[in-house]
């Protein structure tokens, strides 16, 4: 990228500074190192690591990377397949959707998926730091850049100015508390517990929600060369249900897959966990402030299904990207040998490419949210979850309808045909995984 003579440096470190090194900000740095700026990436944990999270990639996800030549590298993560989801309310029975076309959803592990994205941002040459934590932010203005005070592995502080700082430190942002666009949580408290289940016996195929009062169940096979590796996550609501989730999550989780007619062949047992998340709604003023944006669930989380929050993380990076370069997104691993790596300086019309990316970032959510919110109120109430779920079962093509509308790709910015993922995977008796 040719850029023009800016500001002067005033100080300037970098181009960029992205606080997280989950899929938002590993993406976000990678893509705008492609785009020839100097990049660091800080995270206060260390790479691999295990998260709360349902670990799935949608459709709509796994396009995405593919556009932007990152699939191969998730791909060798050994990923399972996934074919659709089942939805059921608990001791009831099941309406079963599949995702449109040829390709599937992804069952990823966020050790190894987190992990493969850092590290090709780092091969883009994007300086990654772990163990380092951000202190104090200032979020700048079109003269001044981005401030931070960083905490460094070994105790040792360090002061940074970044062109641009970019928030992807997740639920509980740092830097959107720092730069005052967090908002109190808001919504009926909910958590959740994840865990790393090894077990034989339910279809490898297809993801499970199992819905109750109060109380859900996402149950999905993640990549694993063995197949027998299990995603199990818990999530509660209400005070009197979440108080007690650490000393009987696990007992829950477990009459839950009962109830909804989960069977194994041997006894499930914990493998890795639990990690806990929550409470989930978490607004956020604006994505934007002086030199400071938020990409991921940084920009302001809402419960996700069926994948959509990875995918979320992902299209918003890339959001950020686009509208910080003014330019579509390479798929190149590094800079063009055209592109020149100058000094980092300040350019005034950041804050303006700033206000279109909190523009394009609210158009492009905004259906994906009000569905959101509409599940969510239906599920809320138990007449209208039992109606709902009924229908689902009745109308054909209905569970395979919500199931496109909240993993697919209903208004994908990045519009790219699709990979036909492997129709069947290894088991640990290496047959093919069971695909209805």
């Amino acid at each position: 990228m040719n850029r023009t003579p800016g500001v002067g440096s005033g100080g300037v470190d970098l181009d960029a500074l992205v606080v997280g090194g989950g899929p938002a900000g590993s993406v976000t740095a990678l893509l705008l190192a492609r785009a020839g700026w100097q990049v660091e990436l800080v995270d206060r944990g260390t790479f691999p690591r295990g998260k709360a999270c349902g670990e799935c990639l949608n459709p709509a996800g796994v396009a995405l990377l593919r556009e932007l030549h990152l699939l191969d590298p998730v791909l060798a993560t050994d990923p399972a397949p996934l074919e659709g989801w089942e939805i059921s309310p608990l001791s009831e029975a099941t309406a079963r959707g599949r995702f449109s076309g040829p390709d599937r959803a992804l069952g990823i592990q966020r050790r190894t998926f987190d992990h493969a994205l850092l590290q090709e941002a780092r091969a883009a040459g994007v300086q990654v730091r772990e163990g380092t934590t951000l202190v104090e932010a200032h979020a700048g203005d079109p003269w001044k850049p981005a401030q931070v005070q960083l905490r460094l592995a070994g105790g040792e502080h360090e002061e940074r100015r970044a062109r641009i700082l970019v928030g992807a430190d997740g639920l509980r942002s740092r830097v959107a508390g720092a730069v005052g666009l967090a908002l109190p949580p808001r919504g009926p408290t909910r958590a959740s517990l994840t865990w790393r289940v090894a077990g034989r016996g339910p279809s490898r195929s297809r993801g499970r929600l199992l819905l109750g009062q109060g109380c859900t169940v996402g149950f999905a096979p993640v990549g694993n060369p063995m197949g027998i590796l299990w995603n199990l996550t818990l999530v509660l609501t209400g005070l009197e249900r979440t108080g007690g989730l650490r000393d009987d999550g696990w007992e829950q989780a477990l009459e839950a897959l009962d109830e909804g007619g989960v069977r194994w062949a041997s006894e499930p047992r914990i493998v890795e966990g639990p990690w806990g998340s929550g409470s989930f709604h978490r607004p956020v003023r604006d994505v934007t402030r002086g030199r400071t944006l938020l990409v991921g669930d940084a920009a302001g989380y809402f419960d996700p299904l069926t994948g959509q929050g990875i995918f979320r993380a992902l299209r918003s990076a890339g959001v950020a990207a686009r509208a910080l370069t003014g330019q579509a997104v390479r798929v190149g691993s590094g800079p063009s040998p055209s592109t020149e790596r100058l000094p980092p300086r300040l350019h005034p019309g950041d804050v303006h490419s700033l206000q279109n990316y909190a523009s394009a970032l609210s158009q492009g959510l905004r259906w994906s949210r009000r569905l959101q919110k509409t599940i969510d109120a239906t599920l809320a109430r138990k007449t209208a979850r039992r109606i709902s779920l009924s229908a689902l079962r009745a109308v054909p093509g209905a569970a395979s309808a919500l199931i496109r509308l909240t993993g697919d790709r209903p208004g994908t910015l990045l519009r790219v045909p699709s990979p036909v993922l492997p129709e069947s995977g290894p088991t640990a008796e290496g047959h093919p995984a069971d695909l209805h």
